[in-house]
């Protein structure tokens, strides 16, 4: 398979995409969920740092997966224990629920409103240019000098 392209050649369509964002809302795993899209998690990383449309849907999508875990974690913590299970079993059981608390603490704010990563930056020198005079007139702003002249 060509890198970051599907064995067909049609690389990341909006078929694709959708088949992606329902696997990611399912499971949150970005590489699982673009290996079931049939591509690289390469054109999916791209495609977020290029649309902002697919960034939004994306985030939703974790989202979803994450308020999935946090349910599944909640309901496993509420549920008592049967008497019959082994030793070894309830290890297991306590080590996917320490795995599955740090994800939701280490993704916390993405999942809980933080802002999205911005999609990728014109680097045309005027547009970089105009962005940090932006930038400086708001610092001279915020410390009281209007004057707009740097001596």
């Amino acid at each position: 398979m060509a890198f970051g392209k599907k064995a067909n050649g049609k690389g990341f369509g909006p078929a694709a995409q959708r088949a992606f964002l329902s696997h990611l809302a399912q499971t949150s795993n970005v590489s699982a969920s673009a290996k079931t899209a049939g591509v690289t998690t390469f054109p999916v990383y791209d495609l977020r740092r290029k649309s902002p449309d697919f960034c939004t849907k994306w985030l939703a999508a974790l989202s979803e997966g994450y308020a999935r875990l946090e349910a599944n974690l909640l309901s496993e913590a509420l549920s008592a224990p049967a008497s019959n299970l082994k030793d070894s079993t309830l290890k297991q059981k306590q080590m996917k629920t320490r795995i599955g608390m740090a994800l939701l603490a280490a993704h916390k704010a993405t999942v809980r409103g933080a802002p999205k990563p911005a999609p990728s930056r014109s680097r045309d020198p005027k547009e970089v240019q105009a962005r940090l005079e932006a930038r400086f007139a708001a610092m001279r702003k915020r410390m009281g000098d209007d004057s707009g002249s740097a001596e």
